[in-house]
């Protein structure tokens, strides 16, 4: 009995992540931005980070929540948040300071869309790849924005 193949395994093993790791491999879909008065989408990959930026309506202090984009949607990482008592407001117990934020990690929920509330008090920033969209309440007639992660299409393009 030969033991060739076997010595083999690990290596095809090891080509196959790689092929899975390249950037030939990497899964492209679409960010969406959804407001009553247009939908742009943006070419995104999957694993990729997106960070929503706002201040707090109560507090007035930054936030910043962090997410992976996942195949159906957005994949929680992390909060960061500039003051502890935001932390202390929301309840968590598990916060650490690192570079003047309180972290609180947040890993694995995930949500098919992101639902938004967009006010020039809250100024929200969406920051994915090289780019930032910066929100404001003129931006959705009703101060709604939804976010979500679609293949892509022939569609509009930001």
């Amino acid at each position: 009995m030969s033991h060739r193949p076997l010595q083999a395994a690990p290596a095809f093993r090891l080509l196959l992540a790689l092929a899975l790791g390249s950037p030939a491999a990497a899964q492209r879909v679409c960010l969406t931005v959804d407001t009553e008065q247009q939908r742009i989408t943006y070419p995104i990959v999957v694993g990729e980070a997106l960070h929503l930026s706002f201040r707090h309506s109560i507090y007035g202090s930054e936030v910043e929540e962090q997410f992976q984009i996942a195949p159906g949607g957005f994949r929680a990482n992390k909060l960061r948040y500039a003051e502890p008592r935001l932390v202390e407001f929301y309840g968590h117990e598990s916060a650490t300071k690192e570079d003047g934020w309180w972290i609180v990690p947040n890993p694995g929920r995930e949500f098919p869309t992101l639902d938004l509330r967009v006010s020039r008090e809250a100024s929200i920033r969406i920051t994915f790849s090289d780019q930032t969209i910066s929100l404001q309440n003129d931006t959705a007639l009703d101060g709604r924005l939804r976010l979500s992660v679609n293949a892509c299409s022939g569609e509009k393009h930001g």
